[in-house]
């Protein structure tokens, strides 16, 4: 098999497998119409400020719309928040983009949401994670599973293309960068739950307060990656023989 017919099956494969979970998975009818609209609306907001990522000798982005994402799935279950996860992609692919995607790579990046939500939704229900007894194992212990889960999963997937994609192996593919965004996902599920706590205790007003460390993850990781990117195309003009840069 050549490194073109395995690239186009893997990423085949997913898409197909995102597809079918989403075809059969989805929700049917929504048993709290205004809260499923106030969370599109967010992950259609969150969607647009993304993040690029550094990875390798290309880019790779990032938004904080998986935070709605943990939200869905800790109240209203892991079928609208696939739901949400995949238009938050596909918003994330084609909107505020220097470059447009190709169809094949925004599909993709979906079915691996898909697949990342539905992998966390069932370590969430494993676990009998519960927003109504709140204790560390009832509560923060599967909140945190959950991020993990959704991180390694969804992470594993977009390694994987690129190793399939690039002939090389998953460990040459993998970028330290995405391990370094493992805590943002943490601190989206610790973020949901206690959005998910304010909604269900009417005190929306504290929404603003609460939701504060995501623009304190987004501040920091967007400085950190601005200089990553700064360095490497630095470096690219030195090589490149343009002293002015230095």
């Amino acid at each position: 098999m050549t490194s073109v017919s395995g690239s186009r099956l893997y990423i085949g494969t997913v898409i197909a497998a995102g597809i079918g979970l989403l075809v059969y998975f989805a929700p049917r009818e929504l048993k709290h119409p205004v809260l499923a609209s106030a969370l599109l609306a967010s992950t259609l907001v969150l969607s647009v400020w993304k993040l690029r990522l550094p990875i390798g000798n290309g880019v790779s982005t990032m938004s904080l719309a998986y935070a709605v994402d943990f939200v869905a799935l800790i109240m209203e279950g892991a079928s609208l928040a696939m739901l949400l996860g995949a238009i938050g992609v596909l918003i994330q692919c084609t909107v505020r983009v220097r470059r447009k995607q190709p169809i094949h790579r925004a599909a993709f990046s979906a079915a691996a949401v898909i697949i990342a939500v539905q992998v966390a939704g069932m370590g969430w229900h494993a676990l009998e994670g519960s927003l109504t007894n709140l204790t560390l194992m009832t509560t923060v212990l599967p909140l945190m599973v959950c991020a993990i889960t959704y991180f390694v999963v969804n992470t594993s997937l977009v390694v994987g293309a690129i190793a399939v994609t690039t002939s090389s192996s998953p460990r040459q593919a993998w970028s330290p960068e995405f391990l370094r965004a493992a805590p943002a996902y943490l601190v989206a599920a610790f973020v949901a739950g206690m959005v998910a706590l304010a909604i269900l205790n009417g005190t929306v007003v504290l929404l603003p307060i609460v939701a504060s460390p995501l623009l304190v993850v987004y501040r920091g990781y967007h400085r950190r990656w601005n200089t990553i990117a700064s360095t490497v195309l630095g470096r690219g003009a030195v090589r490149a023989g343009a002293p002015a840069a230095v």
